[in-house]
């Protein structure tokens, strides 16, 4: 069996380790003196669809199998799941999201081949398996960097009433992330910045607006995770605020990493708690109260959040009324009328944001 090995070009990888990219590129010499011609995998992918993928060739550690492999106009088009409930699966995973891993190699028969003086065509493989590799050989199937869940940071918390501002925290922290401490982009060391937010496009990741989702600011000179900033970044998820435009494939991911921080100030996410859709406008509402503190003009989409949360706060009132149509009435206890009291306060306090905008 022979082995060739390719720039692996990553389309994408996603939280259940399914990827997909370019496994073999046609018409181009390799560094071996090889060439593919269009055709040469078709009749192996007709016979054997389920090629398993290894680790650096070593068919002790096979790491995932292949869901979709095909020709088209460029190369072999492949679409794979590691397994990430072993060592090397995770592994290939952490390496392949950070871009550290880049090769890939085929395993081989050459069925029919052509030899043109030093160049060999190959019209017909039989593929037995292909490997996430450390060292390519074929140089024009590039690697691109993939879109994707930041890693969970761990950073210390602020204060939970610590006010929140994205635009003046993103500025903070393009400063605090470039070398000269004036935040200008060609300053930037983006990996530094990444650790702020919960999601970013690696594609484009020397562009501000590549990065979204943030959580962070920086305080007294450190990184800090703000409370507020992940409410908003769990409402923005659940389509809170107009909701924030990422894959849907990475949602989990960005739920998950979310869940930590959650965890770790001792609450529950509010996907996981009774009456989350409430609580999903109510953190919308704290964000417009924000918009008219900082003398913005309040967005329509928020302004009709704001108006679907008063509908639903009416809802509860409603509900929590006593039912006078029967002869015994119970006396409300006093934690009942306390909430009724809280909601209450909540309900006034969300039309008067109305009457400063209106």
């Amino acid at each position: 069996m022979e082995q060739r090995g390719f720039k692996f070009e990553v389309k994408s990888i996603d939280e259940q380790g399914i990827f997909e990219g370019y496994a073999a590129v046609f018409n181009n010499v390799d560094l071996g003196g090889d060439v593919i011609e269009p055709g040469a995998f078709k009749k192996t992918l007709q016979e054997n669809p389920r090629i398993p993928i290894l680790w650096q060739h070593d068919p002790k550690e096979p790491i995932g199998v292949t869901l979709e492999a095909y020709e088209d106009g460029k190369g072999l088009r492949v679409k794979g799941q590691l397994n990430l409930e072993t060592t090397r699966g995770r592994e290939a995973y952490a390496l392949l999201k950070q871009g550290a891993l880049r090769g890939l190699s085929i395993g081989y028969d050459a069925v029919k081949e052509v030899w043109e003086g030093a160049k060999r065509i190959l019209k017909e493989i039989r593929l037995w398996e292909w490997s996430l590799v450390t060292f390519p050989m074929n140089p024009l199937a590039q690697v691109v960097e993939v879109k994707g869940v930041v890693p969970f940071q761990d950073l210390p918390l602020a204060s939970e009433d610590r006010s929140w501002d994205a635009d003046t925290a993103r500025a903070r922290i393009a400063k605090w992330a470039s070398s000269d401490g004036s935040g200008d982009k060609d300053k930037i060391d983006w990996s530094k910045y990444r650790k702020a937010f919960v999601w970013y496009d690696a594609e484009n990741a020397e562009n501000f607006g590549a990065y979204k989702l943030p959580i962070a600011d920086v305080i007294d000179g450190k990184l800090m995770a703000v409370p507020r900033a992940i409410y908003a970044a769990a409402a923005a998820v659940q389509g809170a605020r107009g909701g924030v435009n990422i894959p849907d494939s990475d949602i989990p991911g960005v739920k998950r990493h979310l869940e930590r921080y959650y965890k770790k100030m001792g609450k529950e996410p509010p996907w996981a708690e009774k009456g989350s859709d409430l609580q999903m406008l109510l953190y919308a509402v704290i964000g417009a109260a924000h918009e008219i503190k900082a003398g913005r003009v309040l967005s329509a989409a928020n302004r009709a959040l704001v108006e679907q949360a008063i509908r639903a706060l009416q809802a509860l009132l409603a509900a929590a009324e006593p039912d006078n149509s029967t002869q015994d009435v119970e006396e409300p206890s006093e934690e009942g009328k306390s909430a009724d009291h809280l909601l209450d306060e909540m309900l006034k306090s969300l039309k008067e944001i109305l009457k400063e905008v209106a």
